[in-house]
């Protein structure tokens, strides 16, 4: 593929995940909720999502792919804003469950709202033909670039990565 194709792929998907932000936010502000970011919405909706299982720290790490701190300092600003709870685990006193409050399952009603109104909005006049090529390339392109791998967290490793480009 051209260098300039493949750029502009990059910064079309980069432009998609800007309108969908700012869209987002909007929304959630629109139904008072001020004080939750985009990404504590992702996290209120994992959680909720994985109501069934215990989730832990690390289990965010995974599925936001983001790093250890920028998920601890996340997890103590929600739990400060009495989104979440932590509660330890009876067999291993290291680890502690990551759960929803009450005012974690109220935001994540709004947070779905949100995400039902901009996912009809964004798919309208698309087939259901290409929308499943949509979600095939996407996800060759999450497995191509590493999806399930830890974020770079040394400077080492993130080097490393950019002498591949």
């Amino acid at each position: 593929m051209e260098g300039e194709n493949r750029n502009r792929i990059c910064m079309e998907i980069h432009r998609l995940d800007n309108i969908i932000t700012r869209i987002l936010q909007a929304k959630v502000r629109e139904a008072g909720f001020d004080e939750v970011t985009l990404m504590h919405g992702w996290i209120i909706a994992y959680l909720y999502g994985s109501r069934d299982r215990q989730v832990y720290q690390r289990d965010l790490e995974r599925a936001c792919q983001i790093g250890r701190s920028t998920v601890t300092n996340i997890i103590k600003l929600m739990e400060k804003k009495g989104l979440i709870c932590r509660e330890p685990v009876e067999n291993d006193a290291r680890l502690k469950r990551v759960m929803l409050t009450p005012k974690g399952y109220k935001h994540r009603e709004v947070v779905d709202n949100a995400l039902e109104k901009v996912g009809d909005r964004m798919l309208e006049g698309i087939d259901p033909g290409e929308l499943e090529v949509f979600r095939r390339v996407l996800g060759r392109m999450i497995r191509n670039l590493g999806e399930g791998q830890r974020p770079c967290r040394e400077r080492k490793a993130c080097q490393d990565w950019k002498k591949e480009e």
